[in-house]
This record gives C-alpha cells, sequence and structure tokens, in this order.
C-alpha cells in the first residue's frame, strides 16, 4: 500500500519550492541582473543628427546677373541639362543710354575743373594770373585773393617799418633836446665849480655868468671886522655854491638817465614777412594739389564706371560657360529683375557613377563638440519612397564659424557620400534627407548615468 508519510513529505517540497519567491522574485533578480550585465558591456552609438541635402563635391560654374535691366526672356529651370554657350537669361537694353550720357557730361566737366586747377596751380607758381578769362569753377577769384593776402603782407611790412621810423625820429628829437639842456646844465656846473674853486683857493675870477657871487663875497670879506667873521662868511659862500652844484650835478644824471632810457628798434627784417608769403603760396598750392589728386580719383572712377557701362551694353545676354544641370538659387523663373552681380543659378555635372557627391548639412553649436572630419555618418533618403535608401560617407569639412539662423547658432558640415552604382539611377541633386553623425559610442550604463545626471 501507498505509505502516508510520501505524501506528506512531497507535500511539503511542493509547498517549500513552489512558492511566490521561486516564481517571481528569483526569475525578476535574473532578469535585472541580465540587464545590468548587459548595460556594462554592451555599448550604443553616440549619434548626433541633423537634416541634409545632396549637393556636388563641386560646381562647374556660378552664374551671376550681369544687368540692372528688366529680363527679357529666362531660360532657366531647376535640373536643366544645358550645353556650354548655350543662352541662358537676355535682358532689354533701355537705360545704357542716359547712364552714358549722364557719365560722358560728368567726365567732361571732371575734366575741365582739372584744367582749371591745373591753371590755378601754375598761377600761384608764376605769381600772375594764367586763365584765359573767367573760370566758370571760380579758381581765378580764389587767385585774387591769394594776390590780395600777399600784397596785405607786403603792405604790412611797410608800415612797420614807416612807424619805426617815426618812432626813430622822435626818440632823437627827445634825446636832442635832453642833450642841449644837459649841455646848459653842464655850463652852470663849470661857472659854479670856478667860483668854487676860486673861493678856495683865494684867486681871483672875471668874465663868467655867475660874477656876481664872486664880487658879493669879496665886498663881504672886506667889511669883515675878525679873521673868525672872514671865516663864516666864506664857509657859508662855500656852502651856497656847493649845494648848487649838488642840484646841477644831480640834474645832469637825471638827463643822462632819461637819454639812456630812450632806446631805438634796429633795422626791420623783411625775413618774416616772405616766410608768411611763402607758407600761404605752399597752403595754396597744397590745397590746390588735393583738389587736383581729388579730381583725378573721381575722373578715375567715372571712367570705370564708363567702362562697366559699356560692357553693361554687351553683358546683356548670359550663356551658360560649361554643360551640365542647372542649380537655381530659390530664385523663381518669372522675376523680372535680377539685380547685377547676384548669384541666380549654378552648374552642378552630370550625374553618374563617376561623379562625386556629399551630404551638406548643419549641426547645432550644442552639439559640435565630438564632431571631427573623418567621422563616419549615415545619409537616409525616405522622401516619398517605398524603400527608404541609406548611404555612408565620412566627413570632409566643417565650418570654422558658427551661422546664425532662427534656430540658433549651427555649423556647416560637408560629407562625401559613398554610392553603390546600382543606386546612381535614384540619387537626384537637392534630395533631402536624415543626416546621423556618430561621435563615438559608450556602454548602456554609462548612457543611462549620464542622463541621470543631466550631461547627455
Amino acid at each position: 500500500m501507498f505509505n502516508p508519510k510520501y505524501l506528506e513529505s512531497g507535500e511539503f517540497y511542493q509547498r517549500r519550492y513552489h512558492n511566490f519567491s521561486t516564481l517571481i522574485i528569483i526569475p525578476t533578480f535574473l532578469l535585472v541582473l541580465f540587464v545590468v550585465l548587459f548595460s556594462l558591456f554592451a555599448k550604443r552609438e553616440i549619434v548626433v543628427r541633423a537634416t541634409g541635402q545632396i549637393v556636388p563635391d563641386k560646381s562647374l560654374a556660378i552664374i551671376q546677373s550681369t544687368s540692372n535691366s528688366a529680363v527679357d526672356t529666362n531660360y532657366l529651370s531647376e535640373n536643366k541639362y544645358v550645353k556650354k554657350g548655350e543662352t541662358l537669361v537676355t535682358f532689354k537694353n533701355r537705360q545704357e543710354m542716359t547712364s552714358k550720357n549722364l557719365l560722358d557730361q560728368q567726365i567732361d566737366n571732371a575734366n575741365d575743373r582739372l584744367q582749371s586747377l591745373e591753371s590755378y596751380k601754375e598761377s600761384i607758381l608764376t605769381g600772375r594770373n594764367v586763365f584765359e578769362g573767367s573760370d566758370k569753377f571760380g579758381y581765378d577769384n580764389l587767385f585774387n585773393g591769394y594776390i590780395a593776402q600777399v600784397n596785405a603782407l607786403d603792405h604790412e611790412f611797410k608800415q612797420q617799418n614807416s612807424d619805426k621810423l617815426t618812432a626813430d625820429r622822435q626818440a632823437d628829437a627827445q634825446i636832442g633836446v635832453l642833450n642841449k639842456a644837459k649841455k646848459e646844465n653842464q655850463a652852470q656846473l663849470s661857472q659854479y665849480q670856478a667860483i668854487l674853486n676860486s673861493i678856495k683857493n683865494n684867486t681871483k675870477v672875471t668874465n663868467i655868468a655867475y660874477q656876481y657871487i664872486y664880487d658879493n663875497f669879496v665886498i663881504q670879506q672886506q667889511n669883515a671886522q675878525t679873521t673868525a667873521e672872514k671865516n663864516q662868511i666864506k664857509q657859508e659862500t662855500i656852502g651856497n655854491i656847493q649845494q648848487q652844484i649838488d642840484q646841477l650835478s644831480s640834474t645832469n644824471a637825471s638827463f643822462e638817465t632819461q637819454i639812456a632810457g630812450i632806446t631805438k628798434n634796429g633795422p626791420l627784417s623783411q625775413a618774416s614777412t616772405l616766410d608768411k608769403i611763402a607758407d600761404l603760396k605752399q597752403q595754396q598750392l597744397a590745397n590746390a594739389q588735393q583738389e587736383i589728386n581729388t579730381e583725378k580719383q573721381k575722373l578715375d572712377e567715372l571712367n570705370t564706371k564708363k567702362c562697366f557701362n559699356s560692357a553693361d551694353n554687351e553683358d546683356t545676354i548670359i550663356k551658360s560657360p560649361e554643360t551640365g544641370l542647372i542649380h537655381l538659387e530659390a530664385i523663381k523663373s518669372k522675376i523680372k529683375y535680377l539685380p547685377k552681380g547676384q548669384t541666380i543659378a549654378e552648374i552642378y555635372p552630370k550625374l553618374d557613377k563617376n561623379t562625386k557627391l556629399n551630404v551638406q548639412y548643419f549641426v547645432p553649436a550644442k552639439n559640435i563638440v565630438g564632431v571631427k572630419v573623418g567621422q563616419t555618418i549615415r545619409f537616409i533618403i525616405n522622401q516619398n519612397v517605398t524603400k527608404p535608401m541609406m548611404l555612408n560617407g565620412k566627413i570632409k569639412e566643417i565650418g570654422e564659424a558658427p551661422i546664425q539662423t532662427k534656430q540658433g547658432s549651427v555649423y556647416q558640415c560637408e560629407a562625401e557620400l559613398s554610392i553603390p552604382e546600382n543606386e546612381y539611377h535614384r540619387i537626384k541633386y537637392g534630395l533631402n534627407g536624415r543626416v546621423n553623425t556618430i561621435k563615438g559610442s559608450k556602454t548602456w550604463f554609462n548612457y543611462y548615468r549620464d542622463i541621470l545626471v543631466g550631461e547627455e
């Protein structure tokens, strides 16, 4: 018979190994362990995504507008195949003649002004008016003004000479008066000195201007009774005479001081006036030469414009310089005016298996770090196709500086595409697609860690 003990043992075993822990937690733990190990060793590519467009490795030619006139006929259209020498655009030629006549008038006027300036310069150099009649630009009046300034400087020098001569005559007259007064004063001084010497030396004087002083002294001496009285009279007379002598000597010194204080300037030099005239001449010549240079530059510019205007008459037809496919520069075929110098189209090489193609795209400035020349890219074309086409390539060029757009700063990049021969028939210029730039790789663990810390 069946032993009940075995039944109890089997029930115990089933309860022990077929519970919640064995059925849920352990498989979940194993799954988590697998995911962690996978994230530590499995890697994912670090990709920068952008939108790109297929362009040729280089265009054959750039087509620019050659006239500002209205467009007469426009044969340009996107992806049109043209041959070298084929007519692309023709312009109407209506305003060129008006511009030519206006330029001719301006050139004639510039030549006339230049001739007048040369006459003005020659007049200054020679000091005489070489203009033949009245000058319509007024340079003859400028020369007359220059001559008037020269004459004014000469007159100023002559006036200074005249004023100096007058001042010298006045100084000479003052010196003469003072010398005469000094001479008269000196004569009086000599008379007093002779009387003084006569009294001191007890000698007799005669026939002098102040004889009365000596005669009075002699009479007083004769009337004196004593020797002391005579000595007193003699001392008083000597003192009075000495006082007069001192006063006359002081007056003489005053005359000499006044004469010494009257000075006369030396002869005036005309060098200063001649320097002023020379400076004025150089200034006028410099101004004339500056205007001549300006007018010559203006004349050169007008002649250049005239050449361009003549070229405009010839540049009313734009022909294809190369054989290839037309690529329009965002321009409509019905535009009436194409400003001269504006790029209106490019000529691309005809597509075949030997044509090198690039993809041009823009990478946001915040994602440019780590993008290098030589890195691999994947270009995926899925424009209305049943089967998307994926092309590989390598970066060949990265812009040196960012470009400002409405979406922010971006860097222009170009990558060379590797196209299988069997895919060339599907390629067209201007095809758009998604560009994945592979910057590198990192483990899934590091990827999610960077997301958590905000570095991704």
